[in-house]
C-alpha cells in the first residue's frame, strides 16, 4: 500500500474536528486540514493536490441552510468524485456530500427531530463481517437534519428508526458516510453533552442518564480503519 495523504476539511464552527478526527489516523500517514466557515477559505485549486483520501467534518451548522462556502464545496465534492479520491462525511459532511451528488432533495430537518446521545444503529448483514461489527452497536449522535437519499449504486450500512441511513457505502464512486460520529470517544462525547444541557433537556433528554451510557465498540478505530486501509 503507498503512503496515504488524508486531507481534513473541516467545517466545525469551534474548529473541533480535526484534532478529534487526527487521532483516528493513521501515524505513517501525511494529514493536512483546513478550517472552512467561508468562500474564501476554501482554496480554489484544492482538486490539483494529490490527496488519497478526503474527510468532509461534522459541523453545528445545519445543511438544510445554504453557509457562503457550500457551493464551491459541493463542486468540489463533485470534482473530487469524478477523480476517483475517496471521501468520507461525517454528519454535517455525510450530509454534504449527499446533497452535492444528489441534490437538495437528498437532505432535510428530521420530522423527528433532535437526535442525540448514545444512540443505538442496526448494522446491514453485507456489513458486519466487513466492519467486524456486530449488528447492533451505540454509537454517538448529534443532529437535527438527516439524508433522505444516496447517490446512485450506494450501500445502506447502518439504520435505526430515528434516521433510517445511518451509514452507507458507495464503491463505485469510492464514498463512505455517517450519521453517527465515529470521532467522538466516551468521555468527550459525555463533556459535549453535559455542555449542551440546556439544549438537550429543552428536547426532553435526560442528560444525567445520557452520561451513563456509552458506545458499545471503539467506533473511531472500526469506521476510519475502514475508509482508510479497506
Amino acid at each position: 500500500m503507498g503512503s496515504k495523504r488524508i486531507l481534513i476539511l473541516d467545517y466545525s464552527v469551534d474548529r473541533s474536528e480535526t484534532e478529534s478526527i487526527k487521532r483516528w489516523l493513521p501515524v505513517e500517514s501525511s494529514v493536512s486540514s483546513l478550517f472552512i466557515d467561508t468562500e474564501e477559505s476554501f482554496p480554489d485549486d484544492l482538486i490539483n493536490n494529490d490527496f488519497t483520501h478526503v474527510i468532509h467534518s461534522g459541523s453545528a451548522l445545519s445543511i438544510t441552510e445554504t453557509a457562503p462556502f457550500v457551493e464551491k464545496a459541493m463542486n468540489c465534492i463533485r470534482k473530487i468524485r469524478d477523480k476517483g479520491v475517496s471521501q468520507m462525511g461525517i454528519c454535517y459532511g455525510h450530509q454534504l456530500v449527499c446533497r452535492a451528488l444528489v441534490g437538495d432533495q437528498a437532505v432535510r430537518s428530521s420530522p423527528n427531530g433532535l437526535e442525540a446521545g448514545w444512540s443505538r444503529v442496526t448494522i446491514a448483514n453485507n456489513a458486519m463481517n466487513v466492519l467486524g461489527v456486530r449488528e447492533s452497536e451505540m454509537v454517538w449522535q448529534h443532529h437535527f437534519d438527516e439524508v433522505t437519499e444516496l447517490p446512485e449504486g450506494s450501500e445502506l450500512l447502518a439504520t435505526n428508526p430515528h434516521s433510517s441511513i445511518q451509514a452507507f457505502i458507495n464503491y463505485g464512486q469510492c464514498l463512505f458516510g455517517t450519521q453517527f460520529h465515529p470521532e467522538i470517544d466516551e468521555e468527550t462525547g459525555n463533556k459535549i453533552f453535559l455542555k449542551d444541557r440546556e439544549l438537550l433537556e429543552k428536547h426532553h433528554y435526560n442528560v444525567d442518564a445520557m452520561v451513563k451510557q456509552g458506545p458499545s465498540l471503539e467506533a473511531g478505530k472500526v469506521f476510519f480503519d475502514f475508509f482508510i486501509e479497506g
